[in-house]
């Protein structure tokens, strides 16, 4: 086979996305992916594009390229896409003050603002009216469907003719090529790899160096029942704004986690908080529990996932959904970097997205792809 300019490693969003970015600028681009179709973070996701919950202005300006490029690839691929926007919820006075300071920090040209309850609910219709004191609203969220998305973007990078390999696992990277363990060889001018947790495997002194360590979580998915509304939008509660670290500038926030350490505490030591996102079939995924470390849970736990769901209660009825499946997701973070993106050798590259590489992908490859293009 002649040398390609790019071999990525992991047909994920990341390297999916990386791929979509190339091949738009004429490369030639093999994807080395070691299962029969992706099963990794990307598809065990809520689909969110969630540009709303990046912290500083770097990453919110990634997150709006990156639904850019989600926008022409869903238009040129044909897979389902929404811009349904999100709505915080508060059902407590304080989570409402942080809102307030919060909003009093965006950029009026988001379109973000604080709305009374009716508003809210007059969005949502299928919320929990009773106790709620307001929500920040805002138009900049987008949906897909993990379980779908990246499959139909790899199908249509193979219509556009990137060369994805399936059921490859690579046996060891060198300058200038990927053994596979076959012991085939594919050759590349770049060789970026975005293996998620396999990094560990395939190149663990770098994993190491960057200080990456793994997230476990627990997620659901819930069918509505019949006569159930549709939700139309992103939800998310109070417990969400000591996750993110766009609310840490907030001056209540501190007073606030003190507030839900004692009114969720198991959700707080389980490191729940909720999202909600709804699919094409009217399905929502649910999520999730964060537990660090490479030594993290095996197995689900019952336990969990009641915790999740109780949270959900307080803010959507959980008896008007039945449980449909339940797993457990893995994906890399970091302690303070938003993603990882950084040269390794000559010609070689890694990639690794966290917990918001649905929101950042995009982006953060379309920004590698153009710094790479004239060394290709």
């Amino acid at each position: 086979m002649a040398r390609r300019d790019a071999v990525i490693v992991g047909g994920g969003i990341a390297g999916a996305s990386l791929a979509w970015r190339f091949v738009r600028r004429g490369r030639k681009v093999t994807i080395i992916e070691r299962s029969e179709r992706p099963e990794g973070a990307s598809l065990r996701s809520l689909g969110m594009l969630w540009r709303i919950g990046q912290a500083d202005p770097a990453t919110q300006a990634l997150a709006a390229e990156s639904a850019r490029h989600w926008k022409e690839a869903s238009e040129q691929i044909g897979f389902w896409r929404r811009e349904c926007g999100s709505l915080h919820l508060a059902y407590e006075d304080l989570e409402l003050t942080v809102l307030e300071e919060f909003h009093s920090t965006c950029d009026p040209v988001l379109g973000r603002k604080v709305i009374s309850p009716s508003e809210a609910a007059s969005i949502c219709p299928v919320i929990r009216k009773d106790g709620l004191k307001g929500a920040l609203y805002s138009p900049t969220e987008t949906a897909v469907d993990p379980r779908s998305a990246v499959q139909q973007v790899l199908s249509g990078l193979a219509q556009m003719g990137v060369e994805v390999r399936f059921n490859s696992r690579v046996s060891q990277i060198l300058a200038g090529k990927v053994v596979l363990s076959d012991g085939s060889e594919v050759e590349g001018s770049q060789t970026i790899v975005c293996a998620g947790p396999e990094l560990y495997d395939l190149l663990p002194d770098h994993y190491k160096r960057a200080e990456l360590e793994e997230c476990r979580l627990q997620m659901l998915r819930l069918r509505p029942k019949p006569g159930t509304q549709s939700l139309g939008i992103h939800l998310c509660a109070g417990l969400t704004l000591g996750h993110y670290k766009n609310f840490a500038q907030c001056p209540s926030l501190p007073k606030l986690n003190e507030l839900h350490k004692e009114k969720w505490s198991g959700q707080v030591q389980a490191g729940v908080h909720v999202l909600v996102s709804e699919h094409e079939d009217g399905c929502l995924t649910v999520g999730d529990s964060h537990a660090y470390g490479r030594s993290g849970p095996i197995y689900r736990e019952d336990a969990i996932d009641e915790l999740i769901l109780d949270a959900l209660d307080e803010f959507l009825p959980r008896d008007l959904y039945g449980i449909e499946q339940r797993w457990m997701g893995r994906y890399l973070t970091h302690p303070s970097r938003p993603y990882v993106c950084e040269r390794l050798d000559e010609g070689l590259w890694n990639v690794s997205l966290f917990g918001t590489g649905m929101t950042l992908s995009f982006g953060v490859t379309s920004q590698l792809a153009s710094q790479l293009d004239e060394s290709l």
